[in-house]
């Protein structure tokens, strides 16, 4: 297995402890696996190495390549511009992986997986790069990536678009995965791996008095380590120590020593507040302190004091354990899932220097034996996560190799002697919650109420295509109504698939909004509730379905085969303009409108997209979805006003939309010659309270009078034509269904 590892979270030779536990996490992997690994570990640039300019000149120090423990690191320059740079950052970051991970590529190092660290900026931009370059992915999420940057509007919908469009999500705590689902995120795709720690070069010190005289220190001794910045909380440490000092307690620890090893621009602020403090001769400042000789100050302290804001998975609590030092964190994100019985230490009732002085009064009271907290540690070595790593990435690769390639091309040239025609499509089905999705929750409306559009379709001699789901099939009376439509050339039939009440002896993991979308069904599972719908709707109807459209426009390019088997010739599900990946969806957003051919020969299948259009918000101005033809060749069209003006993408529908936004939508679909224009409905908007978007009587009526102002519209004033199945087939290739499966 070869990985190509793309982050900004990587040690460099300048600065070997930044992002040190992606390499102890690469190097356990290695170790366990024999992968090869290649990383691409970006540096902003800066002109100067000039010490003064602090850690802008140690990025400028990092060497262009190096090797560090077998594994050969590339740091390219990248431009991060003041002020803007934490919006820009994606961008800067796509530019630089790409060139570099092109170079390896042509240099005869293929890979066979994206490893990302840190979702935002670099998971955003790896995500983006592994598209192009048409790899699998992962991204670790690993602390405030997903629980302080999301706080931003712009970067949390840039984060879930990379969780939408990644192979696969780790979290190095269970506080982070739900979070990110929280956020919206897809739950499926999320594993949790938290780091190990590397238990030979953490461990108890030999000789413990020795090493404590050597560092002259006597008495109790806690410990707080990290960069001097606001989020690790020293100030809080320090005020901790204060406190202890005051107690009134008698098992409190007094005169402790504190050591603080990190460096960071609030080094004189800290210093100032031991001094308001009082203890000023008891806090000592080591400044950096190399990764590998922190077990020293690990091994050397009584307690390790952790009172940060923000953590994914503290690392510094598994070093400081696996050295025999038990441990008092804040409570806040990863710490209680580290600190889990007594002998790690304990978790503080809150982030506040009362709080932490308690814990360690508590802690210091029944000292555990440093043996018993090192044998704590030794259940987090890097063994295990390894392992699981390398069977998510190997079920990864393995999925993206067996994915099916599709080929797809043109289903209409336009002609210059360009003339609308149009289609009526109705998603046919049962009543339910559309936030749930379970398998008895429904009921069925009276066809009836589907009789009064049919009746306005027939005033304009229009035959509409109602995709049926197998509820509807099943129920006697709506069965024998479609029957009478079908047999007296009144309408089209076929399959609209709702997996969550579709037979069948299998079902889904679980029932919701990700496994309503048809494509990220298992194939076993996608493949028998085709069979039993088709079926069904055989038993309804008396012959085999031809025209389908998945359930909530849910189908992907590798889906096509399966349909094509199941004698599928025309699919209507792809919702051009439209991006479902926030719930676990298909991306239709640059799709065009244009109907395509998809599949292998003798099982190709024509596809009639929804069509649809973006709108400027609050405008009648609309723009074309995509310039493009199908699911290949996929490129961003966006007009330049979109950047100051949000677009909305719009589909011709009576549901959520007025007369005029549709009239405005309609003249525009003309205007560019959409090959086919799709009026589409849902059966239960003719029902009233069956759904949101015709909650009363007076609302259905509306949805009829829009109808047919726009069917008018489309006949009278742009002179359309509406197709039905015989005229489609007509304008479209079609090929002999292939006999269904046994």
């Amino acid at each position: 297995m070869r990985l190509l590892v793309l982050t900004t979270l990587f040690p460099n030779a300048a600065m070997p402890s930044h992002g040190v536990f992606v390499e102890n996490r690469l190097r356990a992997f290695q170790a366990q696996t024999g992968a090869e690994i290649r990383v691409i570990a970006p540096v902003p640039w800066f002109p100067s190495q000039n010490e003064r300019f602090g850690s802008w000149a140690k990025w400028a120090q990092a060497p262009e390549r190096e090797v560090r423990h077998g594994i050969e690191i590339t740091h390219p320059r990248y431009f991060l511009p003041p002020k803007i740079g934490m919006s820009y950052a994606p961008i800067a970051l796509t530019r630089c992986f790409e060139k570099h991970a092109r170079q390896i590529i042509n240099e005869g190092w293929d890979f066979d997986i994206v490893d990302a660290h840190y979702y935002y900026p670099d998971g955003v931009a790896a995500v983006r790069v592994a598209q192009k370059l048409g790899k699998p992915v992962s991204v670790t999420a690993r602390g405030t990536d997903i629980n302080l940057i999301p706080n931003w509007a712009r970067q949390r919908a840039m984060i879930l678009e990379a969780s939408a469009q990644t192979n696969l999500t780790i979290t190095v705590a269970n506080a982070l995965k739900t979070e990110i689902i929280r956020l919206g995120a897809t739950p499926e795709k999320i594993h949790t791996l938290r780091n190990g720690v590397d238990l030979e070069l953490f461990h108890p010190p030999q000789d413990r008095e020795k090493l404590r005289a050597s560092l002259g220190l006597k008495g109790p001794v806690l410990a707080s380590i990290g960069h001097l910045i606001d989020r690790k909380g020293h100030d809080l440490a320090i005020s901790a120590l204060a406190d202890l000092n005051k107690s009134q307690k008698e098992g409190a620890p007094k005169n402790a020593t504190l050591l603080i090893a990190g460096q960071g621009p609030l080094r004189g602020m800290l210093e100032k507040h031991a001094q308001k403090c009082g203890v000023a001769n008891q806090v000592r400042f080591l400044g950096r302190i190399d990764h590998e000789k922190l077990t020293d100050i690990y091994g050397a302290a009584d307690m390790l004091v952790l009172a940060s804001s923000r953590e994914g998975w503290p690392n510094v609590l598994l070093e400081s354990m696996a050295s025999g030092t038990p441990c008092i964190a804040a409570p806040i994100w990863g710490c209680g899932e580290v600190i889990g019985a007594p002998e790690a230490g304990r978790l503080a009732a809150g982030r506040t220097a009362p709080a932490i002085a308690d814990a360690i009064i508590e802690c210091w009271e029944n000292l555990p034996e440093r043996s018993q907290t090192r044998l704590y540690a030794e259940q987090f070595s890097w063994l295990e996560t390894a392992e699981r790593t390398h069977k998510l990435y190997k079920d990864v690769i393995d999925r993206h190799k067996n994915r099916v390639s599709v080929p797809s091309r043109p289903a209409i040239i336009t002609s210059p002697a360009y003339s609308p025609k149009a289609i009526i499509t109705v998603d046919t089905e049962e009543q339910f919650d559309w936030e749930t999705y379970t398998p008895d929750g429904y009921s069925i409306c009276d066809p009836a109420d589907i009789g009064r559009f049919q009746a306005l379709c027939e005033s304009f001699d229009m035959e509409p295509f109602y995709f049926l789901t197998q509820p509807l099939m099943d129920d006697p009376a709506t069965a024998a109504y479609f029957r009478n439509v079908y047999n007296q050339g009144r309408g089209a039939l076929g399959l609209h698939l709702h997996q969550w009440v579709t037979g069948g002896t299998a079902t889904p993991p679980e029932q919701s909004a990700f496994y309503s979308f048809q494509k990220n069904l298992p194939a076993s599972l996608h493949d028998e509730k085709l069979r039993t719908l088709g079926d069904a709707f055989e038993k309804a109807f008396g012959h085999r379905a031809q025209f389908h459209r998945a359930g909530r426009y849910g189908l992907a390019p590798e889906n096509y085969a399966l349909l094509a088997k199941h004698g599928i010739t025309h699919d209507f599900s792809p919702s051009a303009g439209f991006d479902f990946q926030s719930e676990g969806g298909p991306d239709f957003s640059d799709m065009a409108n244009d109907p395509f051919i998809i599949g292998a020969p003798n099982d190709e299948v024509t596809v009639v997209p929804v069509c649809g259009a973006h709108a400027f918000r609050h405008t009648r101005i609309f723009t074309k979805a995509s310039d493009h033809i199908g699911f290949n060749d996929r490129k961003s069209h966006m007009n330049s006003i979109a950047t100051l003006v949000p677009r909305i993408a719009m589909r011709l529908s009576p549901e959520g939309a007025t007369a005029r936004d549709l009239s405005s939508m309609l003249a525009h679909l003309v205007r560019v010659k959409t090959p086919i224009i799709t009026f589409t409905l849902h059966s239960t908007t003719l029902t009233p309270g069956a759904n949101s978007y015709a909650p009363t009587a007076g609302a259905v009526d509306r949805v009829l009078e829009t109808s047919e102002s726009i069917l008018r519209q489309f006949t009278q004033r742009h002179g359309g034509t509406v197709l039905n199945a015989k005229s489609l087939t007509q304008v479209l290739p079609v090929r002999t269904p292939s006999k269904q499966s046994s």
